[in-house]
């Protein structure tokens, strides 16, 4: 073989190498955030003989999602360059509301659909506004949700809307995440206690059926 080939193979396959590098190169992963739970001392009471699925939560595609949303001005969405949820948005939820009635000890059996194929009730929400509104010059995350109760036979029995707020110190990613941590909590309590009074009104019998 040649010094001329020999160089020309050589040189071949440090350029491919050299491809093949940098194909591998990919910029640094971006944070990835989950929500706090809330303190179960907060939701404590009387326990409840009743079961509960926790439906997967409904969204529109700009929050069905791992990227945060970010709410410039009215109508208009863009996305969060400083981090992403560890799962979609509408997981999120979903699991910081059954950790939260886990937590609360009040109830045995609670979870999803594929945890539990038949309950006394469903909860189901839907996420309408999950944002960082930087409209107004500052930054606010925003969590809106609305939530039915319903019986066994699918017959809402109580709907309801929550939503809640929070500052954001600054732009980078710990702050936002923070801010939506205060507002996730503040949901997911009101959600977990309107549950177990709703819960309780349905299942407390009648006057009429008590007489008889």
């Amino acid at each position: 073989m040649s010094f001329l080939l020999r160089s020309l193979i050589i040189c071949t396959a440090m350029t491919a190498s050299g491809c093949v590098g940098s194909l591998l190169e990919t910029n640094p992963p971006k944070p990835r955030y989950m929500v706090g739970y809330v303190d179960g001392g907060a939701l404590a009471g009387a326990p409840v003989d009743w079961s509960l699925i926790v439906e997967n939560p409904g969204a529109s595609r700009a929050y069905d999602t791992t990227k945060i949303a970010v709410s410039p001005s009215r109508g208009r969405i863009e996305y969060f360059g400083g981090g992403e949820w560890a799962s979609r948005a509408p997981v999120v939820l979903q699991m910081a509301v059954i950790r939260g009635f886990e937590d609360s000890g009040r109830i045995l059996s609670v979870g999803n659909r594929s945890d539990i194929a038949i309950s006394d009730f469903a909860l189901q929400m839907d996420i309408r506004r999950i944002d960082l509104d930087v409209s107004g010059g500052g930054r606010v995350a925003r969590l809106n949700v609305y939530a039915r109760l319903t019986n066994g036979r699918g017959k809402v029995v109580a709907a309801n809307v929550f939503s809640e707020s929070a500052p954001a110190s600054t732009a980078e990613g710990d702050d936002v995440a923070a801010a939506f941590d205060t507002a996730f909590k503040g949901v997911v309590a009101d959600v977990v206690s309107w549950t177990f009074e709703q819960g309780a009104d349905v299942q407390e019998p009648s006057t009429e059926d008590v007489t008889g």
